[in-house]
């Protein structure tokens, strides 16, 4: 019995959160258009800060599954030469407790493992659905983390199909997705968004839990072209999409570190040009068609046409792959970011079924408790002094 009223308890409480959850209205899918071509590394002069903006230490006593502090991570990757080194625990964030990072947390402890790195946190968003989520429940979440930070980056966005492409081509209020999340790649997710007008910036990071794993520590970052590494600097550069994401592949021995010289837009051509060794430039547009590449090279154009609704490069060097932010059309003034609506009529009708359906199972429940009313016994059999014919 005691069994049974705990599971119907949680059962309730596991609900409350989707009786909270609004419904959106989410803008069109649409690809970018217009005569101007955006490109967010048109005022690049900065230097260039290299970052890793997820990684785990030991909050909480340890009872998350860092195995090293907060300071270890910090001291490992300056010495790798990061000038940002994040420290991105689980509902925590290290920079309040006196670790000399940014300030940033993951969000989230769902079943599915829809995750959002929040940076330039103020304070840690704890709401959450923990089993299913609709597009809605996905909306909000992001809404809410958004709420008390300057950026929200999806996190490993197609682990355990986190979030589906599908999802992505809808959702908004976040302003970038890790292309790259230690040895993986996220390339699809990122281009579904694009594709529908999303305006979305890359990043690469390790999400190292371990320092001594070689497949998870300094295999991804994220080149920032930012003042200094204050928290105020970095967010205006990835918020500008002045940064570029990066992957150690060491597909061959080189002692030379391709880096990103310069990316311009004249006439409508785009031009990037890169130093080190000679690299493979590929061009790739509209649902990730690549539309052209260019081998052996240190520097590639790409004139658009009228079918480009934007373009993104990436550079595979000898011992790296670097994905270059979009450069995207538009009209009139800079594009602004499309946001998804609450839709209120929907929300509150949603609400008031939810609440109907609770109460019923509550009235359900309390009838199959109620104790059967006492009944005389029913003689089957005839007395045996009763007089038959």
């Amino acid at each position: 019995m005691l069994l049974k009223r705990a599971a119907f308890a949680a059962l309730l409480l596991m609900a409350l959160p989707y009786i909270r959850g609004p419904l959106y209205d989410f803008p069109p899918e649409a690809a970018f258009s217009g005569t101007q071509l955006l490109n967010p590394y048109e005022t690049v002069s900065h230097p260039w800060q290299r970052a890793n903006l997820h990684a785990h230490g030991r909050p909480w006593g340890g009872l998350t599954n860092g195995r090293q502090s907060d300071a270890d991570i910090v001291r490992t990757y300056e010495s790798f030469g990061y000038s940002v080194a994040g420290v991105s625990n689980y509902q925590h964030i290290a920079a309040a407790h006196g670790v000399p990072t940014i300030p940033i947390y993951e969000h989230g402890y769902n079943v599915v493992k829809r995750h959002q790195l929040a940076i330039g946190a103020r304070s840690v968003t704890w709401f959450d659905f923990p089993l299913w989520q609709t597009l809605s429940n996905q909306q909000y979440v992001i809404d809410r983390v958004a709420a008390t930070a300057d950026l929200v980056a999806l996190a490993h966005p197609y682990s355990r199909d986190a979030y589906a492409l599908e999802d992505l081509r809808q959702l908004t209020g976040y302003q970038l997705i890790e292309v790259v999340n230690g040895p993986f790649l996220f390339e699809d997710s990122w281009d579904a968004a694009l594709s529908a007008g999303r305006i979305v910036w890359g990043i690469g990071d390790d999400d190292t839990h371990d320092l001594t794993d070689g497949r998870r520590t300094a295999v991804a970052w994220t080149m920032i072209n930012a003042r200094s590494s204050n928290t105020a600097d970095v967010v205006e550069a990835l918020r500008a999409g002045r940064a570029y994401a990066v992957a150690r592949t060491n597909e061959s021995a080189s002692a030379i570190e391709t880096t990103l010289t310069s990316v311009t837009v004249r006439d409508g051509t785009l031009h990037v040009t890169c130093e080190g060794d000679p690299s493979t430039f590929v061009f790739v547009g509209q649902n990730g068609e690549i539309r052209k590449t260019v081998k052996g090279a240190r520097s590639a154009s790409y004139p658009f046409s009228h079918d480009d609704a934007y373009i993104r490069t990436v550079i595979r060097s000898p011992r790296t792959t670097m994905f270059l932010n979009p450069v995207l059309r538009h009209e009139g003034a800079a594009p602004q970011q499309l946001a998804a609506q609450v839709n209120m009529a929907g929300t509150w009708l949603f609400r008031g079924g939810l609440v109907l359906v609770c109460l019923a199972l509550g009235l359900l429940y309390r009838e199959r408790r109620r104790p059967a009313l006492k009944r005389s016994p029913r003689h089957v059999l005839a007395p045996a002094g009763r007089k038959t014919a």
